[in-house]
């Protein structure tokens, strides 16, 4: 069975909370196409601070970003940042015209539905080294997602998925794994740029239990 993405959001502007989002009628806001070029990972009390709070004026990690975020009139497409927390299921897409002061916001109840390139930049705010964000490099046929790297021993860990529950897992150095699965080129490079070195990044699919990890924490600030 071929997954869909969601390919599409009703971004709109002017709303206070993510409840208000949630409840937007469709007659305000018409599906608009989006790429996400950018994901910020916060902890859950600053993502439910965040989604709670007044979107008109979201918080200084998230303005930092305005060069993520704006409206590409020839693919008729937002260019926008997904902000999530280190365990939430759902997401918010934030996206601003460069002349502007106004945010568009667009909820998305489950960002495992996302279409997330191999490559996309992760931030992490303060205090937060995990994603449950699913990473992954697909096929029409197989899904290689990265289940999760642990940095002290640079072993890393990946599912090659032929169905829901059909899969071969494999464990090794980043270079074993980009070996066996015979990485080139230009997709050598993308699994390479990859921060596996730094941080620690569970990927499992909801029915596995997550493991407990000792890893070192990394905080990136921006706007302090």
């Amino acid at each position: 069975m071929v997954k869909k993405y969601q390919e599409t959001a009703n971004f709109v502007s002017g709303v206070l909370d993510v409840t208000e989002l949630q409840n937007i009628s469709p007659f305000m806001s018409k599906p608009q196409k989006f790429s996400i070029q950018r994901a910020l990972v916060l902890s859950d009390a600053d993502y439910q601070f965040f989604v709670n709070d007044d979107f008109r004026r979201p918080p200084v990690v998230i303005s930092a970003k305005q060069r993520y975020m704006g409206f590409d009139v020839k693919k008729k497409a937002w260019n926008c940042l997904l902000v999530v927390s280190e365990i939430s299921k759902d997401g918010i897409l934030v996206g601003k015209e460069p002349d502007a002061e106004r945010y568009y916001m667009a909820y998305v109840p489950e960002h495992s539905s996302l279409r997330l390139r191999a490559d996309l930049p992760v931030d992490f705010w303060t205090g937060v080294s995990t994603t449950n964000l699913r990473m992954q490099l697909s096929t029409v046929c197989f899904d290689l997602r990265f289940i999760s790297y642990d940095p002290e021993k640079n072993e890393m860990v990946t599912r090659l998925y032929g169905g829901p529950h059909d899969y071969i897992e494999s464990r090794g150095t980043p270079e074993k794994i980009a070996k066996e699965n015979h990485f080139s080129g230009k997709l050598r490079g993308i699994f390479f740029n990859m921060d596996y070195r730094n941080i620690s990044h569970p990927c499992l699919p909801e029915e596995a239990p997550q493991p407990k990890r000792k890893t070192p924490r990394k905080s990136r600030e921006e706007g302090r």
